[in-house]
């Protein structure tokens, strides 16, 4: 687990990471809520799906909207079924009912909804709760699990309250506020028995003036004083100086105010314009380009980055303005007032993503579906307040006389490092703007971390217990056994499908006697669960471990059997397509049965040795590689003298391997898992950049790679049963990740 400066967020990652508790996680502007998104992206075990309210806000957490995910039709939502002819004709609304029947929704995509365990919702302000009783539906609905608040499915809010909300038309509300006393995501009814653990981050990045820090604080709790006042309005000009210059980015609320003075200023300036377009492939909706797909600049024009330098050399971060030197039609060169080394700037590409279930590791991937790829600028001599969200600047002019959002003054504010950048074009006139009391309610919930802290542990044994008891209920897969049977509906003569049913019976019969032995078991865990103490796991572990020998065995069986049926089946090569998807989903779900096993034991080894389990300990999928892709068209860039560029953690890994060191002494070196370093240098090995036969002799390769081969399999488990241990997980690894490696 990375360090923390604020103690609150090491809480959080806790809760989300160790318990199944649906976590709030708040912070004043600047305290690393998009940080830690990431990091919990990135390292947590569970499968994770990231999401927010608007396809911008999407974009930027590298997530999908919310209403793509859970393919919500827009309008109102209704939690209930309204009385015929209540509402006119005109009325958009959506119902539970009519939300499950207008829901046509691909195999594919209930699979990956089926194996959700943490849905990530960002920029939460906006989220509206009739959205978030929606998306509750249709959880219950897909995971076939109506009694269990979003399915079972445990949810990270992120976002700060005080800034932009939810947004809901007047005629929408007179309807709706018969269900609902708020429309914050809070007011969901879904939430109204299982309320988020709220935790605030406290430790401020952006700013360190204490006097800067404190108006802000008065300013979003509603508490601010004369002498704030006198302060800020110790900033004002005139508005006639109060007009864009070098160095400064005037913050407005409109935006044809803020196009109106860049063009103006643009055209101020002599010289050649320069005009370079976005290069858009695949599904990129125009709705959600992060930036104008057409950029005109001239020689000294002002422009800001929008996003941090993805070198990790710090060139340049997100907000940062600059002035342009040279121009070319393949390249930008920005300098900066505070001397730094002027860079040239490379192209940068945006991705638009959907999950997916992936097939290989039965785990939910990203999949890039769009690009976006353009120099991250824009014109910077003035830009609106709501598109300044998440930036940082060190001098601005600000104009609030026209804000209509009562966030709107805290977010512009609160964009400054320093109350010297501050320039107000107009005396601020403080009004006291009425605050919701449910938000006021809400927000007086902040539990101490204190509390939180002693009630972590029986959080984290609770979640502990169910992921177990989930490893050996097999009454899930029964269904999907039962569910699968019952769509043998034809007449054979007028589907091929229909001759495979006594197989399909064959099936179910043979799980009965599985599934009973299971609900056996589950009445010794739910004993030994109640006994069992946060300091004392070995008797858990033991049964567990026992419990994996005898059916990990049986669920390996199942799988062989399913993919040999799915090999007779594409050896008929026609009418068979959609049967093969649906047996192909159902051997997916008895090897997630079995990777649920491999997790309940791996979370009690980290839970008994005080660790928190993360994804690399599980021999997950790589971590993402920088978010940046390699220039294309732009100029090599100006390197900072004696800068260096931030080592990515598998380079390291296969660093040390090129000095001669072992696995285990990577692992030690690096305090890592010997696990987490095989998938380091297996990723190497796919990427063509490591030879096999450093890793693997060529009689064990030759071997391994016969019987992959033979078992017509992706999977490492069957291959491991199939040589009864003689070839380590590590070695099959990395044979895998040969033969991909190889089809490439």
């Amino acid at each position: 687990m990375p360090e923390w400066n604020d103690k609150a967020a090491e809480l959080a990652w806790k809760y989300v990471n160790s318990t199944n508790c649906h976590v709030f996680l708040t912070g004043r502007a600047g305290t690393g809520k998009t940080t830690f998104l990431h990091d919990i992206r990135n390292r947590t075990h569970k499968n994770t799906i990231v999401a927010a309210p608007t396809g911008i806000a999407a974009i930027n957490a590298r997530g999908v909207t919310l209403h793509s995910l859970f393919q919500l039709p827009f309008g109102a939502f209704f939690p209930e079924e309204p009385e015929p002819g209540r509402f006119s004709p005109d009325t958009e609304l959506n119902t539970p009912q009519s939300l499950r029947r207008s829901l046509k929704m691909q195999a594919t995509k209930r699979n990956m909804l089926r194996k959700l365990e943490l849905l990530i919702i960002d920029e939460v302000s906006m989220l509206r709760a009739d959205l978030l009783d929606a998306i509750d539906a249709v959880l219950r609905w897909i995971r076939r699990r109506p009694d269990a608040v979003f399915g079972g499915v445990q949810v990270l809010f992120i976002g700060d309250l005080q800034q932009l909300p939810p947004v809901i038309k007047d005629a929408e509300w007179r309807e709706l506020k018969a269900y609902y006393p708020t429309m914050f995501f809070f007011g969901a009814r879904a939430l109204a028995d299982d309320q988020p653990v709220y935790i605030e981050l406290r430790h401020i990045y952006r700013q360190s003036d204490e006097k800067f820090i404190s108006i802000l604080n008065h300013l979003r709790d509603g508490q601010i004083t004369d002498g704030d006042i006198e302060c800020l309005n110790g900033r004002c000009r005139e508005a006639s100086a109060a007009e864009p210059e070098d160095g400064y980015v005037y913050l407005t609320t409109h935006n044809r105010k803020a196009d109106r003075i860049n063009q103006a200023e643009l055209e101020k300036l002599p010289g050649e314009v320069f005009r370079y377009s976005a290069e858009v492939k695949g599904t990129f909706d125009a709705r959600t380009y992060p930036i104008e797909p057409d950029l005109c600049l001239k020689k000294n024009a002002q422009v800001m980055f929008i996003k941090n330098d993805p070198t990790g050399e710090q060139r340049f971060f997100n907000g940062k303005i600059g002035k342009v030197e040279q121009v070319r039609e393949n390249g930008v060169k920005v300098g900066f007032a505070d001397q730094s080394p002027s860079v040239w700037v490379e192209p940068y590409t945006w991705e638009n993503k959907r999950y997916t279930l992936d097939k290989q590791t039965n785990e939910i991937a990203e999949k890039v579906v769009g690009t976006f790829v353009h120099f991250p600028l824009k014109l910077a001599w003035a830009i609106t307040i709501h598109k300044s969200q998440g930036l940082t600047f060190d001098r601005a002019i600000i104009d609030v006389s026209r804000a209509f959002a009562a966030g709107q003054v805290y977010v512009a504010l609160s964009r400054l490092t320093t109350l010297d950048g501050l320039v107000l074009t107009s005396p601020f006139e403080f009004q006291e703007i009425p605050r919701e009391p449910a938000l006021e309610d809400f927000t007086h919930r902040n539990a101490q971390p204190a509390a939180l802290e002693e009630a972590l542990e029986q959080h984290a044994l609770a979640y502990l217990g169910k992921i177990v008891r989930e490893a050996f209920d097999f009454n899930a897969l029964a269904r999907e056994v039962n569910f699968h049977l019952r769509t043998y509906t034809k007449d054979a003569a007028h589907s091929k499908k229909q001759q495979y049913l006594e197989w399909a019976r064959t099936l179910q019969a043979d799980l009965k006697p599985v599934k009973d032995v299971g609900d056996k078991f589950l009445k010794q865990l739910d004993r030994i669960l109640a006994e069992t103490r946060a300091d004392d796991l070995a008797h858990l572990r033991e049964r567990v471990h026992a419990a994996k020998g005898y059916f990990e065995p049986i669920l390996t069986g199942f799988c062989d059997r399913i993919q040999s049926h799915q090999a007779d089946l594409k050896a008929q090569k026609t009418g068979l397509k959609q049967y093969i998807r649906e047996i192909t989903a159902l051997e997916q779900q008895f090897y997630g049965q079995a990777q649920k096993i491999e997790k309940a034991l791996a979370l009690i080894d980290s839970f008994a040795g005080g660790n928190e389990l993360t994804r690399a300990d599980l021999g997950g999928p790589p971590e993402n590689a920088r978010e940046s892709a390699p220039a294309g068209k732009a100029a090599a860039p100006e390197k900072k003298a004696g800068s260096k560029k931030k080592t990515d953690t598998k380079t390291e890994s296969l660093r040390l391997f090129n000095e001669g060191k072992t696995l285990e002494e990577i692992a030690e070196a690096r305090g890592l898992k010997a696990r987490t370093i095989q998938n380091h240098l297996a990723h190497w090995v796919r990427q063509g950049e490591l030879d096999i036969a450093r890793l693997v002799s060529r009689e064990a390769l030759e071997e391994v790679t016969a019987a992959f081969k033979q078992l017509d399999t992706p999977y490492l488990r069957p291959v491991y049963e199939f040589f009864a241990g003689k070839y380590d997980y590590g070695t099959l690894n990395f044979t895998a990740a040969f033969l991909e490696q190889e089809k490439k």
